[in-house]
């Protein structure tokens, strides 16, 4: 079984938490850092070189869609999934605009993350290396 280290990206650190509880009992997953702004996800993409990011679309000083397109430009670019509340039409284009690999709803994330994740990585998202 392939294991995808992921980067969590939220500025709000009772997601983070959550988030991390929930991919805990995903094996596939594994987390191997968290970031509280799209600086820090640009950064830790860098250094981290994860296979998957899971990001906030909104977040203060740089958004996860500047962020998105900033690691997309970055060799060998891990899937990145953008997260959020606000779940229309209009701000799913945006994420596909900035080259997002894919959107999830903030309200479904608990009962589909999983899923969603395993789904979207089996679907082109191979482990960098």
């Amino acid at each position: 079984m392939k294991t995808f280290r992921t980067l969590l990206v939220d500025d709000n650190e009772a997601f983070l938490v959550l988030a991390r509880h929930l991919l805990a009992t995903v094996p596939e997953i594994e987390v191997i850092g968290l970031g509280h702004d799209g600086y820090d996800a640009v950064r830790l993409a860098e250094e981290l070189r994860p296979d998957l990011i899971l990001m906030d679309l909104s977040m203060p000083g740089m958004s996860g869609l500047q962020a998105t397109r900033l690691i997309k430009a970055q060799d060998a670019p891990p899937h990145i999934l953008i997260t959020s509340h606000y779940d229309d039409a209009e701000h799913r284009e945006h994420t596909a605009q900035a080259g997002a690999d894919g959107f999830i709803s903030k309200h479904d994330y608990e009962q589909r993350i999983a899923d969603y994740v395993r789904g979207s990585m089996s679907m082109g998202g191979s482990p960098n290396g």
